[in-house]
């Protein structure tokens, strides 16, 4: 503490009283205003007492002086007059306290600790909540969402550097302004509709009753407007606003943030309409698609699945294959399947057959690990087809053209059978001396046509071993039954 007076032995008795006596204070003692000065330059002090008169610079001109530096350390002026102007006068340039000396120091340096205590209690208690309103200040400026805070007197008093990108308006035009003047200053229709939203929101959260707990005071509400220009200004919001109280429970304010959940929300809409389209593309599917989980148990079943089984397919959720054995025999071979999966995380295809409701079928089934982000397996889709009229018909197709392929062996071998004897016919008829003129000539005539049927059935040959090639090439026949052609 500085304590200034020019008598030496005033500076002598307020150190024993303020040091010793009364304790609680350590006294610097100064004689003069100038030394006064550079010491309050050079040192800091909790508080700076005084005397009001004092050769070349006064207590009066001394706190002028440090006030003018914008030091506000409490300062305390004391004086031998009691006239009301000197009062007055201190009190104007920015004195805290003033006090007339009397003729008991006792009482005097009791009174003067007690201001000086009281001074610096206050100044102290100031410091720490200009200190404190600054640190709230930077935390809100520095929070991600765009945040506003408007006191009991309507005036906004928060405007972080969130809320100027959003709604371009600088947080300097904004402060300490009325509700009424802030809407005036805003061009986007957008931006005016949520800052609006937000405040009556304030204004509601300011006005609930009863509880003190924080989850009943706080507002959130998701906001839908069109906010900028162009075809991509479709936005929404998450607006959170709760009441401001002060120690007493009072309500002096609230405090409301908007977030700028747009991309979330369309990809929430892009998941639904996802999901949508998958659960419309496979309940409609004839395959039969399910879905197990790490136990191997059933989590979704389409309706495809109906035709096959003797109950509601709900049934089948929750349970693993083994856990209907009355209507499966091989619902743990299965069960082993699908764990295979899990295990190895690969697809698994395989055919399978089982008595159902329409008899016995077989199924083509193919099993499909699903993966989470980090490459675990989260669950297993299978997807299912009946081809039990394909197998059947594979089996009735390939009869069939086995049956074409030794159909076409025998007319080769036919072919040649009938041509053999027609030249042997030739050659005895060449021989024959007894047939002689018109006869000879009808023989070789029957004989000339007879070959040229020969050659017709050479030409269809031709034609089969085409067809036959086809049939080889897309149905996989085997020359199995047919000579050799060169």
């Amino acid at each position: 503490m500085l304590f200034v007076d020019d008598e030496p032995s005033m500076c002598e008795i307020a150190r024993i009283y303020l040091e010793e006596r009364l304790g609680g204070c350590i006294i610097t003692p100064v004689t003069d205003g100038e030394t006064a000065i550079q010491l309050i330059e050079s040192h800091s002090f909790d508080a700076i007492i005084a005397d009001y008169e004092m050769p070349g610079l006064d207590g009066l001109e001394l706190l002028r002086r440090v006030r003018n530096n914008n030091d506000m350390t409490p300062f305390l002026v004391c004086t031998g007059k009691s006239r009301h102007e000197v009062v007055i006068e201190a009190l104007n340039a920015g004195a805290d306290f003033y006090l007339q000396k009397g003729e008991d120091p006792y009482v005097l340096f009791t009174e003067m600790k007690q201001l000086i205590v009281q001074a610096v209690t206050r100044r102290r208690s100031e410091k720490a909540l200009a200190k404190s309103r600054n640190f709230l200040e930077e935390i809100i400026d520095f929070l991600p969402d765009a945040t506003l805070s408007v006191d009991s007197t309507q005036k906004i008093i928060a405007w972080n550097r969130v809320m100027e990108e959003l709604t371009g308006i600088p947080s300097k035009d904004i402060l300490f302004q009325k509700r009424n003047s802030v809407i005036n200053r805003f061009k986007s229709p957008g931006a005016l509709s949520l800052i609006e939203r937000v405040l009556f929101l304030g204004e509601q959260a300011s006005y609930i009753s009863g509880d003190s707990d924080e989850d009943t005071r706080t507002i959130t509400e998701e906001y839908h407007s069109f906010f900028g220009e162009g075809n991509d200004n479709d936005r929404y919001f998450r607006i959170t606003v709760s009441p401001i109280l002060s120690a007493d429970m009072e309500r002096i304010g609230f405090i409301g943030s908007v977030r700028d959940i747009t991309l979330q929300k369309r990809s929430e809409y892009a998941l639904i309409e996802s999901r949508e389209n998958f659960r419309a593309l496979v309940e409609n599917n004839t395959d039969i698609v399910m879905r197990f989980d790490l136990e191997g148990r059933h989590r979704y079943v389409n309706p495809a699945i109906l035709p096959y089984i003797p109950f509601d397919p709900e049934y089948l959720i929750g349970k693993r294959y083994s856990d209907i054995i009355p209507y499966l025999k091989d619902g743990k071979k299965w069960d082993n399947l699908i764990h295979e999966v899990i295990i190895s995380a690969n697809p698994v295809e395989m055919n399978i057959s089982f008595q159902s409701v329409k008899g016995l079928v077989t199924f083509n089934w193919r099993l499909f690990p699903e993966l989470d982000m980090e490459g675990r397996v989260r669950s297993v889709l299978s997807i299912s087809r009946d081809i039990t009229f394909q197998l059947a018909f594979e089996k009735e197709k390939e009869a069939l053209l086995s049956q074409i392929e030794r159909n076409l062996g025998e007319f080769a071998i036919l072919n040649d059978g009938i041509r053999n004897p027609l030249a042997v016919i030739t050659g005895w008829l060449s021989m024959m001396d007894s047939i002689q003129g018109k006869e000879r000539d009808t023989l070789m005539q029957q004989i000339r046509e007879i070959d040229q049927m020969i050659t017709q059935l050479d030409r269809r040959w031709v034609e089969s071993e085409k067809v036959l090639g086809f049939l080889r090439r897309h149905y996989d026949i085997q020359n199995r039954f047919l000579p050799d052609q060169k």
